[in-house]
């Protein structure tokens, strides 16, 4: 769970190192007996000062030295509270949704998911503006959750990470949601019309099927899509949808109107049925929020596409 740079570890002969076979191992003493004299080589002569294998000679790999011996009490503290912060996993839907969450409303300059050596732990840079984000204090956030100090900047595990999206969803519901209603849309029309694959830099894109686009819909974004909306509360979805609908009810009302003024000014004389016609419209096809989610269907087989039958004039020859 280091963070080593082979080519910063910079051991002489004679010093002694830590030396951990893996992160999760426990640090042995070692004693440096040769250096590479190029940097193509990376493997160090080393030998064991004590423990089991006390007295063996063998060429390691720099990134398994981690810092001179004097440091090793500070060093194992420091894996020690990595691998603490490491105990809680992350569902692939849940990074995802997370990751959604930190871009829409958290700044990386507030706060920012680790990469290495715990991925998706959290950094947090500045405190009292997250607390503004998120409505909680760090202790109130970090109550029963693990975390540490680094440098002055607290480091806290997956579940923080979690936690801090989930809460930042509640305060800030309306960005979030918008972005899943705009996201729906899009896929919308991949599962209708197929997209492309974007293959390497080298190859071409490759066209997908409608199918293949539902499939890997209901895969990766819908539980995302879901979970985002779990985090946002069914209050602020209803507000929301609401909202929408509205919106979108006033804007076709405007349209039909309109439709209605035009023809009225071109009519000699009022047309009954064609009001009567306007009138079934507006209330057949009115916005609410019962239908104002976008619904990504499944792509109909070719056995499910209904058939037309068109009337031709008989040609005889």
């Amino acid at each position: 769970m280091s963070d080593v740079d082979p080519e910063n570890v910079n051991p002489i002969v004679g010093q002694e190192w830590i030396y951990r076979l893996r992160d999760s191992a426990p640090s042995e003493r070692v004693r440096i007996v040769s250096v590479p004299e190029s940097k193509k080589n990376q493997r160090v002569g080393i030998q064991f000062v004590d423990g089991e294998r006390v007295g063996t000679m063998e060429q390691s790999p720099a990134r398994r030295l981690r810092a001179p011996w004097s440091e090793v009490r500070i060093f194992d503290e420091l894996m020690a509270n990595w691998e603490r912060i490491d105990q809680f996993d992350l569902t692939e839907t849940e990074e995802f949704a997370a990751m959604e969450a930190f871009g829409m409303l958290v700044p990386e300059d507030v706060a920012e998911w680790e990469w290495n050596p715990v991925r998706y732990a959290v950094r947090i840079n500045d405190v009292h503006r997250l607390e503004a984000i998120i409505g909680l204090t760090h202790d109130e956030l970090l109550h029963h959750l693990d975390w540490f100090l680094l440098g002055g900047q607290i480091l806290a595990s997956r579940e923080a990470t979690l936690r801090i999206a989930e809460l930042a969803c509640k305060r800030a519901p309306t960005v979030i949601l918008d972005w899943v209603i705009e996201e729906e849309r899009k896929l919308r029309l991949l599962t209708k019309r197929g997209g492309t694959l974007g293959l390497s830099n080298k190859d071409r894109d490759r066209r997908t099927s409608p199918e293949w686009e539902w499939h890997w819909y209901l895969e990766h974004h819908r539980p995302k899509h879901e979970l985002l909306r779990q985090w946002c509360g069914h209050r602020a979805i209803t507000f929301h949808e609401r909202l929408l609908a509205a919106e979108a009810q006033v804007q076709r009302l405007d349209v039909v109107v309109a439709r209605l003024i035009d023809e009225l000014k071109v009519a000699e004389t009022t047309d009954v049925r064609f009001a009567e016609r306007m009138e079934e419209e507006i209330e057949k096809e009115r916005i609410t929020p019962a239908n104002i989610r976008p619904v990504v269907d499944r792509p109909l087989d070719f056995s499910e596409i209904p058939v037309r039958y068109e009337r031709t004039r008989r040609r005889w020859g």
